[in-house]
């Protein structure tokens, strides 16, 4: 149990740090937040679902798990989830995939080499 709240933690701080160094990956994260959002509000209007069920459904279409567990009813729900997924999807697996690179170049990095840089960064500010 406790080694999924470390791989939690671990995530998060790529996300920070690919957020913190990264424009791009502040772009995206943005772009995805912004299509979360948006899907979520049309499914409550169009469809009628719960914040809760249209955020889950929103999530798990971009993710590409697709459990099947929700699906539009309305022909403009129909044609907004095609839409959608082709402008979320890549968005989401791109967000991913910096986050990753910034995940592994962390775990390259030896413990000396994160305590390098804090002493060479408070050596610079004397």
């Amino acid at each position: 149990m406790i080694d999924f709240f470390v791989m939690i933690a671990k995530f998060f701080g790529a996300v920070g740090r690919s957020v913190k160094h990264e424009p791009q990956a502040r772009a995206l994260l943005a772009f995805v937040v912004l299509i979360l959002i948006g899907g979520t509000v049309f499914f409550m209007e169009v469809e009628h679902w719960s914040l809760v069920d249209s955020l889950y459904y929103c999530v798990n279409t971009l993710t590409t798990v697709g459990t099947g567990s929700l699906q539009p009813h309305t022909d403009t729900g129909k044609i907004f989830t095609i839409i959608y997924l082709f402008m979320g999807v890549g968005a989401v697996l791109a967000t991913l995939q910096l986050v990753a690179r910034h995940a592994l170049a962390q775990e390259e990095r030896s413990p000396f080499d994160q305590i390098r840089e804090a002493l060479g960064s408070k050596q610079k500010g004397k």
